[in-house]
């Protein structure tokens, strides 16, 4: 089962380990790319890779679907 990328969940979907390792290796599927690009495009990233070491970050560090936003 595929999950597809989440702009407000963008956790590394099962299928592999890392963004950014995904991305290097082509792995990414055109809306996982677009996931990244929304990334650059909105400012939050200046390269696709940047993006995906963001999203690898806050896996690490936060969960979105556990995280209570604003408290």
């Amino acid at each position: 089962m595929t999950i597809p990328a989440d702009p407000i969940d963008p956790t590394a979907p099962a299928e592999f380990p890392s963004w950014e390792l995904a991305l290097a290796q082509g792995r990414l599927k055109p809306e996982q790319v677009a996931t990244l690009q929304a990334m650059v495009d909105d400012g939050k990233a200046k390269t696709l890779k940047e993006a995906a070491s963001i999203l690898d970050l806050e896996e690490t560090i936060i969960h979105p679907p556990e995280h209570m936003w604003g408290s």
